[in-house]
């Protein structure tokens, strides 16, 4: 099933404070267990999908790099995706020290991170 993306500060706040997480090289991983019933914009959340963020430091890089670092996260996260369980909330923040890293070290940090949190179902990484 395709993800959402999450929109509001709550739910970033809600995963960040009640979410397990793992740090690795160039980014952190947060993830929560969405509970029944969770609602967002008034309606009702399918527990079947996944909800996604990303995020990148304003204070470190541009607006570009920002826009950069997400699509570079967003599109680790489409090749992990199939892998991942369903009814989670991730966010995945990038720490930008020294600029942005190749697709290659954002990949292979991702997974790691998200095998670390024993997510990822098949193969490691």
């Amino acid at each position: 099933m395709k993800s959402v993306a999450l929109r509001f500060n709550f739910e970033f706040n809600r995963v960040y404070r009640y979410g397990r997480f793992a740090t690795g090289r160039y980014l952190s991983v947060h993830v929560l267990k969405r509970r029944e019933g969770t609602t967002q914009s008034g309606y009702k959340v399918d527990p079947a999908l996944r909800r996604t963020g990303f995020c990148a430091n304003k204070k470190e890089l541009g607006a570009v790099g920002r826009n950069r670092a997400r699509r570079l996260m967003r599109e680790s996260y489409r090749k992990l995706e199939d892998r991942l369980p369903q009814g989670y909330d991730y966010v995945f923040t990038l720490k930008a020290k020294g600029g942005i890293p190749e697709f290659s070290e954002i990949s292979t940090d991702m997974g790691k991170c998200l095998a670390r949190l024993d997510l990822l179902d098949g193969e490691s990484v």
